[in-house]
């Protein structure tokens, strides 16, 4: 993996209407504005966050800032390879002066919480199936629905819902036993523990792996049938894994561990992105589980 030529995008506007782009390198200098950021992202159904901090903002950008329901997108990488780090709604940004120059701090949720929120009314009468249900809310929030290879929702009959979209495919992923989260507006419901695609990124030393991946454990309860009594112990959850900064990786996608201390294959359930342009962070944090 290439540790050189980092660079990084944001772009800030409404949906629709033109908006602006930054990060792209001046042509005399070679430089662009310094740009901080980290996202957090998983498997869950809870919101992924963003906060991008940048240096000396024009005038015309700031104002975009200002707009109600403005959407940002981060893409970082290298040179001309730039993944979608995660897209999402403005919910708080602030500017502020530290010595000569002037710092402003975007906070985000991911695509686009507009999406979650929206009310969604839904009748069928007789057999309908849950793919069809979940897709006709997707449509009406806006998104884009992907299966894992396994995941199948089951049939309902003489459905009806009115409420928030992320209520109505949380209910109808429950029922059927399936996980779902939203990744820079796509839903994706997957098979417990199951990969949204089979395609693999191998992670070693030579392609970015950082150091050794470590365990990661959780408590778990185990009772005696004899007594009432609970004891706690701890149950492997994981692998937390540390990577040179890779958008390509995201959540649910199946990666390949090769290490001295760990070798095989793994699900991403959550993923850290941090990146300075100016500093020594640019890498990727991660949980993975292995996928039996």
């Amino acid at each position: 993996m290439e540790e050189f030529g980092r660079q990084y995008r944001v772009r800030i506007g409404k949906n629709n209407s033109t908006g602006r782009e930054l990060g792209k390198p001046n042509e005399s200098t070679g430089r662009a504005l310094r740009c901080q950021f980290s996202c957090e992202v998983g498997d869950s159904s809870s919101s992924n966050t963003g906060k991008i901090t940048l240096w000396n903002l024009a005038d015309e950008t700031l104002r975009l800032l200002e707009q109600e329901d403005c959407l940002i997108e981060l893409s970082a990488g290298y040179k001309d390879d730039l993944p979608t780090i995660m897209g999402g709604t403005l919910t708080y940004f602030e500017t502020e002066q530290s010595g000569a120059d002037q710092q402003t701090t975007i906070e985000f949720v991911d695509s686009f919480t507009s999406c979650r929120d929206n009310t969604v009314s839904l009748s069928y009468s007789g057999t309908i199936s849950g793919d069809k249900i979940v897709r006709d809310a997707a449509q009406i929030m806006g998104c884009e629905v992907k299966f894992s290879k396994s995941a199948k929702l089951i049939d309902f009959t003489n459905f009806a819902f009115v409420g928030a979209g992320k209520t109505l495919i949380e209910r109808v992923c429950n029922r059927s036993k399936m996980r779902w989260s939203l990744q820079n507006g796509i839903v994706q419901i997957c098979a417990l523990d199951e990969p949204i695609t089979m395609a693999a990124y191998v992670l070693s030393a030579s392609t970015g792996l950082i150091g050794s991946p470590k365990p990661v454990f959780e408590s778990a309860s185990t009772s005696d049938k004899k007594s009432s009594n609970a004891s706690k112990r701890k149950a492997k959850k994981g692998i937390e894994v540390t990577y040179v900064l890779n958008g390509h990786i995201q959540v649910d996608d199946y990666v390949k561990i090769d290490s001295k201390s760990y070798k095989g294959n793994y699900r991403a359930s959550k993923i850290k992105f941090t990146g300075d342009t100016e500093g020594d962070d640019w890498k990727c944090v991660a949980l993975f589980v292995e996928v039996k």
